[in-house]
């Protein structure tokens, strides 16, 4: 009984429902966002190179900041370079929404101070976004190199109680006076220092470039950033999400093109997002060509996403089809898929009852300028 998914154009005029694809006989599915349904928002798309992973999340960004989200996309690819995004969006969609920053050394520094905790209200605030930044470079810890590291950085906030910032030189230091787990972390973490060493930051939190930003801001992390381009994306989605959660703020969507050696361990910060996100209001959206893979910790994390967009498969398409409820790839339409189809699989808004309920239905990409959230962005940026 698909029916009561159907909408039409103006019933997808709904303030909280989000569009996520359009069916072949021209009724959009949706999803409703609104804060208070407590469910899981993040977003999984998994599928092939060149069938429209990149062009369809590029068409949810400025329909999610209609709806009140901001928006961080991590650049590891040159999948949303301005010259990509401008095949999928408008000028005027990109001009108004997008910022380009492209980190490197010799072109321009880290956005933010990754280590600032100026804003962290008491000691177990500090110490907990110390040991974030630290956790998203080393991976995961065991309980005792925690409850130790934890208590390194406090007798540092005790020797240093009005600090702003903690210079990548104070925590060498520290870290080197901590004995065997403080050593054992320096070690982990001394490369992806120097990387920020090398490339620098501006001297402002979250806060303040949140104010200065547009509402969408795609960082580039090239390979001029040195071999750990990873563990140094890490280190960035650390420092916001820790800023998130201590603060009361507007809904941030966390963007990465391609799921790769990315922190996935349990109580790391995109671990957190994808399992407890709705609690710190943030969502992640996540790309790879990869849905099975026996390797991959991070794959099988990124699973737990409540939105999960399937273009056709590049391997394990009986697993898959399985998974989605077909009895075969046949009976999932895998062969017959071309450019833009996807299935997608999540709890999707029900007309009938205004609630979300789960559903597993054919779609193809919206574009934004075919929903009434363009027209909200005409209308909110004074367009013609």
């Amino acid at each position: 009984d698909y029916q009561k998914f159907l909408l039409n154009y103006a019933e997808l005029k709904e303030k909280t429902l989000l569009p996520l694809g359009i069916t072949l006989d021209g009724h959009f599915i949706s999803k409703d966002i609104s804060y208070n349904n407590k469910s899981n928002d993040s977003i999984f798309l998994t599928g092939q190179s060149g069938k429209g992973k990149s062009f369809c999340a590029t068409n949810l960004l400025p329909s999610l900041v209609m709806l009140g989200s901001r928006i961080l996309v991590w650049d590891v690819s040159d999948s949303f370079t301005r010259d990509e995004v401008l095949r999928s969006l408008p000028e005027q969609v990109v001009d108004e929404l997008f910022e380009f920053i492209e980190v490197a050394v010799g072109k321009r520094k880290l956005p933010v101070d990754p280590l600032f905790i100026g804003d962290c209200i008491g000691l177990p605030a500090k110490k907990r976004r110390m040991v974030g930044f630290v956790k998203a470079i080393a991976g995961k810890l065991d309980k005792e190199e925690s409850k130790t590291l934890a208590g390194i950085f406090s007798e540092m906030f005790k020797k240093n109680p009005k600090i702003s910032s903690v210079s990548t030189e104070m925590l060498r230091n520290t870290l080197k006076r901590g004995g065997k787990v403080g050593n054992h972390v320096y070690n982990l973490i001394s490369s992806t220092l120097d990387d920020i060493d090398n490339i620098g930051f501006k001297k402002q939190n979250w806060g303040e470039f949140f104010e200065k930003s547009k509402k969408i801001t795609v960082i580039s992390l090239g390979i001029e950033s040195g071999d750990n381009v990873h563990a140094l994306l890490d280190v960035l989605i650390s420092s916001v999400f820790e800023w998130q959660r201590d603060h009361d703020t507007a809904p941030l969507s966390i963007v990465v093109d391609e799921i790769k050696d990315q922190n996935f361990a349990e109580g790391s910060p995109l671990h957190t997002i994808l399992t407890q996100g709705r609690k710190f209001n943030t969502k992640f959206i996540g790309m790879t060509q990869q849905y099975i893979s026996t390797s991959s910790h991070a794959i099988d994390v990124v699973k737990e996403a409540g939105i999960k967009i399937f273009f056709k498969p590049s391997k394990s398409l009986e697993r898959i089809a399985s998974e989605l409820g077909y009895k075969n790839p046949t009976d999932a339409g895998f062969g017959s898929m071309g450019i833009g189809d996807f299935i997608l699989s999540c709890d999707c808004y029900n007309k009938v009852d205004c609630v979300n309920e789960p559903v597993v239905i054919h779609c193809k990409t919206i574009k934004f300028v075919d929903s009434p959230l363009y027209k909200r962005f005409e209308a909110e940026y004074n367009l013609p």
